[in-house]
């Protein structure tokens, strides 16, 4: 991953919110697939609405949410955004 990557929602998929402490459903039609996301996929899905990097979605977590590990945070992001990508949930946008 180039550390110019950044990511965004396919605007395409559907979010469908559950109760906000629970998470939503993602439904892409290209894929004609649904995948559930529990709260914290929420708060990253809801910053994808515009390009962000990896780091710049870890830092808002460590902002947003209390009592959470650094080295956790920046795990659980990197393999979140890495399962959206093959779905086509979300893409990457190199800036040079």
């Amino acid at each position: 991953m180039s550390t110019n990557t950044k990511y965004l929602a396919n605007p395409d998929v559907s979010c469908r919110e559950e109760d906000p402490n629970e998470g939503a459903l993602l439904f892409n039609p290209d894929k004609d697939s649904v995948i559930v996301i529990n709260s914290v996929g929420l708060l990253i899905w809801r910053a994808l609405g515009q390009p962000h990097s990896q780091a710049e979605i870890v830092a808002s977590l460590e902002e947003n949410c209390d009592n959470v590990p650094a080295d956790q945070v920046a795990n659980d992001v990197d393999a979140f955004l890495k399962s959206l990508v093959p779905g086509g949930f979300i893409g990457e946008v190199v800036e040079s």
